[in-house]
């Protein structure tokens, strides 16, 4: 897969398929058009491209606070990577492109620049000036400019229309399993390890002490069961996201206990924490010993979540 961060870079003689959106957060709704996506352009030998942003477009398009990021800009290029497709393009949405009417959006962006034969889109896309252009809208424009465009219908699980709304509301819940079953994997945080407190290893639970970027989504606070990926291998893990009450602590952290893990020290490095069920909000402890009790628990019950998960990847 080929990755241009300006859409100028690409060679606009190449018929493609293409397919447009905000992908935030890959879910199973987007990976059903990528999936449509790739099947088109191979059956008419079109190269496969997204056309996305880097930039989410309500950064420009309102004066609310951007939502925070589902899936961060790492795992989306592993995830587009791994659904075949060819070409990504991850565009600056500044006023140029913000203030393209509909139809000179599909001329310039789609015509002219990404010689687009096949457009797959979301029945909820939306493109140009103050997102006036709709499915039906790009269905009409496809026609003037020799554009197939598909769209694609909602996609549902047990009624419920899949988005990335309701995703972050199930991760801000703490219901790891819909918004995994959404995701069509599990919400995973991929971040630095940095040094924390100390008190995990004096209580005979050294942890991992994950940076947290402003701007991602982290799950409800409480325990969680967890798989952490370090360095190529998969280990089963406790993770707190809180702000340790019983320390009387003001920041949130995210915390995890890697079990079996006896490699080297994690300090400076990036691990995949990913989110499999929620075991408990947290706690405030009156005791030391009571929190070790608990940690214990915690471990144990996490053992019995995991273990399957682990079995599958053997």
């Amino acid at each position: 897969m080929k990755v241009f961060n300006e859409i100028q870079q690409l060679d606009s003689n190449i018929p493609r398929g293409v397919a447009l959106g905000n992908f935030d957060g890959l879910h199973v709704g987007h990976q059903e058009l990528i999936r449509t996506l790739v099947n088109k352009s191979n059956q008419l030998n079109l190269q496969a491209c997204v056309y996305t942003f880097k930039n989410h477009t309500i950064s420009l398009l309102s004066k609310h606070e951007m939502p925070p990021q589902i899936t961060d800009q790492r795992m989306k290029l592993e995830l587009f990577e791994k659904y075949k497709i060819d070409t990504l393009i991850l565009d600056d949405f500044n006023e140029t492109i913000m203030n393209l009417t509909p139809d000179e959006f599909v001329k310039y962006i789609l015509v002219d620049l990404l010689n687009c034969k096949v457009a797959v889109i979301g029945f909820d896309y939306r493109f140009g000036l103050k997102a006036k252009g709709d499915a039906v809208k790009l269905v009409e424009l496809g026609k003037k400019y020799g554009i197939y465009v598909s769209v694609i219908d909602p996609v549902t699980l047990e009624g419920e229309k899949v988005s990335s709304t309701s995703v972050r509301r199930y991760i801000a819940e703490g219901n790891m399993e819909k918004a995994n079953e959404f995701l069509g994997r599990n919400f995973a945080i991929y971040s630095k390890v940095v040094h924390g407190m100390g008190r995990g290893r004096n209580l005979g639970y050294p942890t991992a002490n994950i940076y947290v970027d402003p701007q991602q989504l982290i799950p409800k606070e409480g325990v969680y069961a967890t798989l952490v990926k370090v360095d190529g291998g998969t280990y089963m893990g406790a993770t707190c996201v809180g702000t340790n009450p019983t320390f009387a602590g003001s920041v949130i952290t995210i915390e995890t206990f890697v079990l079996d893990y006896e490699g080297p020290s994690l300090y400076d490095e990036s691990i995949e924490v990913q989110f499999v069920k929620k075991l408990r909000d947290n706690i405030k402890f009156n005791e030391i010993d009571e929190l070790i009790h608990q940690i214990n628990i915690d471990v144990e019950i996490s053992k019995k979540y995991l273990q399957p998960y682990l079995d599958m990847l053997k």
